[in-house]
């Protein structure tokens, strides 16, 4: 019955994706968006049968779905208690809304999406692979929305904005599952399309309400993230109401950024930015050892411990895992998709297009939010499964600019440029 369940929801979901006008404005041709669309279901297919096969009983994915069937049993049976007991907290306190374990704040991550699986399976009746589907069709609308952006600013690089957007394959992959990342990855990206044609062309309410959903989405599921968005959309804006440069309105942001933090840091160690990252690092180390696990230093709020440990930071958020290292076989293609992308970057420093594109403001955003994320993660993931995984939500920020200003070939720059 699931198979005939989930054949009859993909044929739904292929008919929708060519009639939702969100995504007929994106101007993929029917056929492309389909099979993009199906490849995002598979994905999701994919994770859920390896989480399956190689962890059964302990995958992430899996747990949360049989805690969506459980929360589905209770909307049935006690609809008041369903819509209450996301309020109340089993820690008698509602503290620690940074930390990453043992809060309040940190069940509710898992507990949005679970909440939203038991509506899901008014439809599903809790299969898997059904629930992904429908989760994926939302996700899909994510990458759409992305594409809706760079394609406005990047207007005859349109194979390469599909690569970017749709089929970085760890992206396509870590962003397909039943998890916080599928959430976080869609929330950020209807986030980024609301503010940019907001300030590119006009406010409207529907963007307004995007805004303050993907907002409050990010805030409740990875407020961090929400966070290291701020100075470069600030930046952002002071860009189009000046009309300065873009390299020294961001350059100055990060600049004021990082001399406020040592400021606040110097009068008030226990208010310090640097704590809410000390203190995560603590919870992630505080976790059962991992396979793929790190050497990691404790770090401390004092901003020495973090300009001891910079180097080691980069090195672990951008540089591992390295192709040789024995950290398991799904590791290995993932370092080298990592070590591929490093390779356009370098051609993207030295063999650049003189197109105006690349001053564009938001590419800016996209970069230095992209860049500052993967170094956060450095200094507080210590196993690199982890890091590949929370790597994966931002490539697309980083990689389609790289893949847009990389000077190619003109008898290669002819077939991909329409």
């Amino acid at each position: 019955m699931y198979y005939l369940l989930f054949f009859v929801y993909l044929l739904v979901g292929c008919y929708l994706v060519t009639r939702i006008p969100f995504i007929r404005k994106a101007g993929i041709g029917n056929k492309t968006i389909i099979a993009l669309f199906i490849a995002k279901v598979l994905a999701g297919v994919l994770i859920g049968w390896l989480s399956n096969k190689y962890n059964p009983g302990t995958s992430d994915y899996w747990w949360i779905n049989a805690d969506g069937w459980l929360e589905y049993q209770l909307l049935r049976s006690d609809p008041r208690e369903f819509f209450s007991n996301i309020f109340r907290s089993p820690y008698e306190h509602y503290e620690g809304f940074f930390n990453s374990i043992g809060s309040y704040w940190n069940d509710l991550k898992n507990n949005i999406i679970i909440k939203i699986l038991a509506f899901c399976n008014i439809f599903t009746r809790g299969n898997y692979y059904v629930n992904s589907l429908f989760l994926n069709f939302f996700a899909f609308m994510g990458s759409v929305a992305l594409y809706r952006i760079f394609s406005h600013i990047y207007m005859h690089k349109k194979r390469l904005l599909i690569a970017g957007c749709f089929l970085l394959p760890s992206t396509l992959y870590f962003t397909s599952g039943i998890h916080k990342d599928l959430v976080v990855y869609t929330m950020l990206a209807f986030l980024c399309y609301a503010i940019y044609f907001s300030i590119e062309q006009r406010i409207s309410l529907k963007r307004i309400l995007i805004i303050c959903l993907a907002m409050l989405s990010l805030l409740l599921i990875r407020n961090f993230v929400l966070i290291m968005l701020i100075p470069p959309v600030l930046a952002y804006l002071i860009c189009i109401k000046k009309r300065w440069q873009p390299w020294k309105v961001f350059s100055s942001m990060y600049v004021l950024l990082i001399l406020g933090i040592l400021f606040v840091s110097w009068i008030s160690p226990s208010i310090s930015p640097l704590q809410v990252i000390v203190q995560k690092q603590q919870d992630f180390l505080s976790l059962p050892v991992a396979a793929s696990q790190l050497p990691m230093p404790v770090l401390t709020a004092d901003p020495a411990s973090f300009g001891q440990h910079f180097f080691l930071a980069v090195n672990h958020g951008f540089l591992r895992p390295y192709p040789w290292e024995s950290a398991g076989p799904f590791l290995f293609p993932l370092s080298i998709e990592l070590y591929f992308y490093l390779f356009l970057g370098a051609c993207a420093l030295f063999f650049r297009n003189g197109n105006a594109e690349k001053s564009v403001p938001f590419i800016y955003v996209s970069i230095c939010f992209a860049l500052s994320l993967l170094l956060i993660n450095g200094y507080i993931v210590p196993n690199m499964g982890s890091l590949v995984r929370y790597r994966s939500i931002y490539w697309p920020f980083l990689l389609v600019p790289i893949l847009c200003i990389i000077k190619l070939p003109k008898a290669l720059n002819k077939h991909i440029n329409i």
